[in-house]
């Protein structure tokens, strides 16, 4: 991969930033950060462009909370994705010297997951599907893969259904966190969509392999094992590169470290002024 080919685009509501846009005089810059992980938490992104047209800068400051999108990787046709969706939080801009830089701060179902709550009632015979993915509505995210991991679920009782009701109160993601471990599942929410995985296990069951010929950068890092836990932990860093996000495994490929591994958080850092294209990862073992 040839660095001088990044890619890079910016959506912020109707508004669309991209590495081949020009700003007149001078020209557009960019810097990110994005941390991802398999917690309730929401994710989170700051993203900063520099010397965006006056008219771009305003409606961009005037819009109501825009939906936020970065996609990143390479020009190479395959080699780009979709690292982070989003609720603005806030967007502002500040002056550095002859530069104008735009700030947008981003939380995945940030929103959701501090407003949104439920006070409802399941009828006798409701199933697991059926209060997923109408706590995923309440929260305002997608089903994601919600259909697929509650086919294969079970809760306590055995079976897939709620046999007296169920009755849920409160804030949403309490909730789901609730009905989630009576089922032995995990959540989290990936760019605006509803993640679920077994305990211990990986949501996807699709590998990427990471070597020095598709993106490993240095050599990985493996901890000791976790008294507490029994996991070994191992962290990398990667080049941006497709199909890398919390709940997904790789394949490391290096001198230091082999075999699969889940991910379980991921720090994109990228900027056009500098070599930042990088993705950090923390990886874990898991259940096969």
């Amino acid at each position: 991969m040839n660095l001088r080919d990044r890619f890079w685009e910016i959506t912020a509501g109707t508004r669309r930033i991209a590495s081949a846009a020009s700003a007149g005089s001078r020209p557009l810059a960019v810097s990110f950060e994005v941390n991802k992980s398999l917690g309730r938490e929401p994710n989170r992104a700051m993203v900063k462009v520099a010397n965006l047209a006056k008219s771009t800068r305003e409606a961009l400051e005037q819009a109501d909370e825009p939906e936020l999108q970065i996609r990143a990787g390479y020009q190479e046709q395959g080699l780009q994705d979709t690292i982070f969706v989003g609720d603005t939080q806030d967007i502002y801009s500040t002056r550095d010297g002859a530069d104008i830089w735009t700030m947008i701060e981003s939380e995945d179902g940030g929103r959701s997951y501090r407003s949104s709550r439920l006070a409802m009632s399941f009828e006798p015979g409701a199933s697991l599907l059926t209060v997923l993915t109408t706590i995923a509505g309440a929260m305002g995210v997608g089903i994601g893969n919600t259909s697929s991991v509650a086919a294969t679920a079970t809760l306590e009782n055995g079976s897939s259904i709620y046999p007296r009701g169920l009755t849920v109160e409160g804030p949403a993601w309490r909730s789901l966190d609730t009905v989630c471990r009576s089922a032995g599942l995990r959540w989290s929410v990936q760019n605006g969509v509803l993640q679920l995985r077994q305990q211990r296990r990986p949501a996807e069951v699709t590998a990427t392999l990471l070597s020095p010929s598709t993106g490993l950068v240095g050599s990985p890092s493996r901890s000791s094992r976790d008294p507490r836990t029994g996991d070994i932990s191992v962290t990398a860093t990667v080049l941006i590169v497709p199909g890398i996000y919390p709940g997904t495994i790789v394949v490391l490929d290096s001198s230091t470290v082999q075999g699969p591994w889940m991910v379980h958080t991921v720090r994109y850092t990228g900027s056009t002024v500098s070599n930042d294209w990088y993705a950090e990862l923390t990886l874990k073992e898991y259940d096969a």
